[in-house]
Parts: C-alpha cells; structure tokens; sequence
C-alpha cells in the first residue's frame, strides 16, 4: 500500500501558474520600467497593472501601495516612517521580532501584554500612541479584535504579512505591511501601504521625494499578482480540516492542547503543544516519513528558537509543533500525522 504523506510546513512550492508568470516575466518583463524604450514602456505597463491588481485586492488605493524587495524592509520603513521621538510606541507581546526590536531603541515605549487566548490587552496601551497591529498571528492563527483595536490608538500600523487576502482591512488604520507569501505568492517581495502620508516620513537619507529605494524584481511583483488574483482557498474545507485535526489530537494525545480556538484562529494555522515531547525530534522522525512540520518561533532566523509568542500567552514552548493546512490536505494525510506524532512520542 502506497503511504500517504504531506507537507504541514509554511513553505510550499509556487503553484504552476504562478511559476510560469514569473519565468514569463523574465522574457517581456525584463527592462527598467523607467526608461524610454519599447521594452521599458512594455515593463511599465506589466507593473502598472501588477500594483492595480494587487491594490484592489489587498483593499488599498493604488497611490497607497509600494513595492519593497526586501520583506523586513518594508516593516523598518513603514514604522519608522511613523514613529517620531516624542511619540509613544505600543507593541504587542507576540508581534514579530522585527517589529518588538523598535522597543530597543525607543525609550517611549509600551509591550502590550496578551490573555491566555492570545488577544491583546487593549487597556495596556495610551490611547496617544502609534500601535503596531497583528491582524493574525503567524504562528498559532489567532486574530485580533482588529475594529476595536485600531480605534483606540492614535496612528495604527497593521501586520497583514499572516492575514492578507483572508482578512479584510479594518475601517481605521494609517500604515500596512504585507507579504506575497501569505497568499502564495514568492518570497524577497513584500508591500507597504501608507495611508496617512501627512504623519509619515521617509525614514532613510534621500533626495527626491520618495517612499521606497526601488529596488525590487519585476518578475517577482508580476508573479506576486498573479498569485494574488488566483488566491482563492477553500476556507469552508480547511476548516473542516481544522476540526478534524482538533479531533483527532484531541482522541489520539489526549493531553495535547491546540493552541486558540477554531472560531478565532485563523483556520490554516495551527500550533500544537504535546506534553513530554521534543520539538526538534518531532521535526526529524516526521521527516523521515516523509511528513514535513514546523516548529519554535515563526520569525525567528533559528527555526527552533522557544515560541516568545507561547511564552507570552503562558504557555510551555518545549514539546510544540506548527502546521499549515492547505485545502490540497486530506483527512488520511491528517491521520498520518497524527498516528506518527503519537508513535514519535511514545518512543522518546
């Protein structure tokens, strides 16, 4: 009998639409959109209809929207655009490292604190302050109160690099982040919507009037677009995977928890702690089977450093495990992986 497997981890390939625009835009895409030639006016156009594309999609104006070829780029850029000496910084306790190490040099400052469900404390922040907002938590799913959230701060930077398309944008904000990767697109391109220009500076040494250095690769943005205009995920199956999933542990690991609740968590996310386990074994013996899996903290550059998003909601951070549902998943894969779980357990 031929295994059934499956890839649990955040990465997968590019679907093959998006792969081909890309290696298509290579050929027609290849000249600089600001020159004066045919090739250039062609490439002008590509992007010009990338942005719009993507704009309309993302819910932003296309004079918001820029292209950043560098995915922690345009974090830096669109804080730091905000964020003046004489203004308070609130930060939540699970956003992410790049987003927490402006509290390092900003001394008016406050890390907002979450409950156990990983919602932020909103009485934790001054209603004067320039907040950094997760829509949703990259590693566990867990979505904010987002309308309520951004009516009690002064200026609102969202985090959609875990939410966008899935989540819309709320009524009230003034800088957004965004990554392709969250709805398939390619990694090393990000984009940054600013808003409210009149309170944001460009916050690197410059000449002209710009908000972004421009460099950036144009197959990359085009492939962006493509996979953002054909991002449409089978939200109804993969929650039903979801509480499958829920299920199964639940009956298998009796005393493993899901971390958040299937009605406030962003559905294809889900972090599992399983008592007595070791995260890293976890990873090794599943990969061994074929059976790909994430562990420790989403933003971290050791992909096993402890969870700080666990950590702040109280939570042990040994013995986790991070999985990405895709609507391509079975409920077979999901018995798979849940019967080498408990046998990876059992042997330790």
């Amino acid at each position: 009998m031929v295994r059934v497997t499956g890839n649990f981890a955040s990465e997968a390939p590019l679907a093959g639409i998006v792969a081909s625009a890309i290696s298509a835009a290579f050929e027609a895409g290849w000249a600089d959109p600001k020159k004066l030639s045919q090739a250039a006016t062609r490439a002008k156009i590509l992007r010009s209809q990338a942005i719009e594309s993507i704009a309309d999609r993302l819910g932003t104006r296309v004079d918001e929207i820029e292209i950043v070829g560098e995915g922690e780029l345009a974090t830096y850029l669109c804080i730091a655009g905000f964020l003046q000496p004489d203004r308070h910084l609130a930060v939540g306790a699970i956003d992410r490292g790049k987003i927490r190490a402006f509290t390092r040099t900003h001394h008016d400052h406050t890390i907002v604190p979450v409950d156990s469900s990983g919602a932020l404390r909103a009485e934790n922040f001054p209603a004067q302050s320039l907040l950094t907002l997760q829509m949703a938590n990259g590693e566990t799913g867990v979505i904010q109160d987002v309308e309520n959230l951004a009516g009690r701060a002064e200026l609102v930077i969202l985090d959609a690099t875990a939410s966008a398309p899935r989540i819309s944008l709320p009524s009230k904000w003034d800088g957004a982040i965004f990554s392709s990767e969250s709805w398939g697109g390619p990694t090393g391109l990000a984009f940054m919507a600013i808003r409210n220009a009149a309170q944001w500076r460009y916050p690197l040494p410059h000449i002209a009037p710009i908000r972004t250095p421009g460099g950036y690769s144009l197959p990359l943005l085009l492939g962006a677009a493509v996979a953002l205009e054909n991002f449409n995920e089978n939200k109804a199956k993969i929650g039903e995977l979801n509480l499958y999933l829920r299920k199964a542990i639940s009956q298998s690991i009796p005393d493993a928890q899901v971390v958040g609740s299937s009605e406030k968590s962003l559905p294809h996310k889900v972090t599992v702690l399983i008592p007595g386990g070791i995260s890293d074994m976890f990873i090794r013996e599943l990969e061994a089977q074929s059976i790909t899996i994430d562990a420790g903290s989403a933003c971290s550059p050791d992909d096993l450093t402890p969870s700080h998003v666990l950590a702040s909601m109280g939570l042990p951070t040994e013995g986790s495990i991070r999985l990405t549902l895709r609507d391509d998943h079975t409920e077979a894969e999901i018995d798979e992986l849940v019967n080498a779980l408990v046998k990876v357990r059992s042997d330790l």
